[in-house]
């Protein structure tokens, strides 16, 4: 699977999902529904036990591109079902600017995260003036080390994060990078692929709040029920009969 703004490749039960849009890999929509796709693609892989989240380019992801209006729907499509469709390992190797969304996906879309020690962690909804998801971000950092991050909105190296055990290893480059997450891979596809699946689903589960359950059932709802109606020919004839002052002929789909 390779497009113009991702890479999916498997090699040796390994799947190697690329982030590949020139532009600093954006989170544009074409991103997000290549993500989308891949994250599908892999949960229903019986050739891939594992999958390496990285980036072409100098950076790993500079964030969502809030040019597109109605980015948001798309947006979910790139963050991995972890704990519910997902029950694989996904390994993070990340480098460059890791900013905004990109951030939400090198940390919460990977179980393991690896990143060099130059990678630069940017968290700037604050200086931007929007509110992303900020209670899934809780669990990764001390209490006062994220509260100075999120809110001061500072970069916070590859080190740094490493110190506070916001990631799991860090790496002088990126060839070092992508070797050393492909033997974490390794090891992983290696080991017991059900005890994998009860662990993360274990884990996961315990992460989540009364809140984001309702939240994720009531967005499957969507998905499962009114997103169809949406794309519905119905809706377009709908629309079209109200342009043009007439009844509607619905048919059904």
């Amino acid at each position: 699977m390779i497009n113009d703004v991702l890479i999916y490749e498997v090699k040796d039960q390994i799947a190697y999902i690329t982030l590949n849009n020139p532009k600093r890999n954006l989170l544009d929509p074409p991103l997000c529904k290549a993500l989308g796709k891949a994250w599908d693609h892999f949960a229903d892989d019986p050739e891939s036990r594992v999958a390496i989240l990285s980036a072409n380019g100098p950076d790993f992801s500079f964030g969502a591109d809030l040019r597109h209006k109605g980015l948001l729907k798309d947006l979910r499509k790139a963050f991995p079902p972890n704990g519910t469709k997902i029950l694989k390992p996904i390994v993070g190797a990340v480098h460059g600017t890791v900013a905004g969304s990109g951030y939400g996906i090198a940390i919460r879309g990977t179980d393991i995260t690896y990143a060099t020690e130059d990678a630069q962690f940017i968290f700037g909804e604050a200086w931007v003036g929007i509110v992303g998801g900020i209670l899934e971000y809780t669990p990764y950092m001390p209490f006062k080390i994220a509260m100075e991050f999120y809110m001061g909105g500072q970069p916070m190296s590859g080190k740094r994060a490493y110190e506070v055990g916001l990631i799991n290893h860090v790496t002088k480059n990126r060839e070092e990078l992508m070797v050393e997450a492909t033997k974490m891979a390794e090891i992983l596809r290696d080991n017991a692929p059900l005890t994998l699946k009860a662990i993360k689903y274990g884990h996961y589960k315990n992460l989540e709040t009364a809140g984001r359950k309702a939240m994720r059932i009531a967005q499957e709802e969507f998905d499962a029920f009114i997103q169809p109606q949406l794309d519905s020919e119905d809706l377009q004839e709908g629309i079209a009969a109200l342009s043009e002052n007439r009844k509607p002929v619905f048919k059904g789909r």
